[in-house]
């Protein structure tokens, strides 16, 4: 028996069971294939993804470092919450970012099929 891994990542479906879609991209028009292979495209996840996080971690650190904030009590306390907050909203977003490239995976393999490989006996 072969297996492949496929859905959640909990569970393994043998390849002969698998529904596989009939060459989705054959039956769509021109148009509607054009669409879909853009949409796709544009789904891809990128390198950006977490940047805007980052670059608020930047900023909170920047702010920690001034002479304004080291002076007040309260604002150094008010700093080292956000900064607490920034690096929780950093673990979520990791988090998030592998259930959309395991979903973005699973919807390319709809569109784009793997080419079965030729069993040798």
């Amino acid at each position: 028996m072969t297996w492949d891994y496929y859905d959640t990542g909990k569970e393994f479906v043998l390849k002969e069971e698998r529904k596989s879609p009939d060459k989705l991209l054959d039956t769509l028009n021109p148009k509607e294939k054009k669409k879909l292979k853009k949409t796709l495209q544009s789904a891809e996840p990128s390198e950006f993804f977490g940047q805007d996080f980052t670059k608020l971690g930047d900023l909170i650190s920047l702010l920690k470092s001034m002479e304004l904030v080291k002076s007040d009590k309260k604002l150094t306390k008010k700093m080292k919450s956000m900064d607490e907050r920034n690096v929780d909203i950093i673990a979520t977003a990791s988090k998030l970012r592998k259930e959309y490239e395991l979903l973005y995976r699973q919807l390319e393999d709809l569109v784009y099929p793997a080419k079965k490989k030729e069993e040798e006996l």
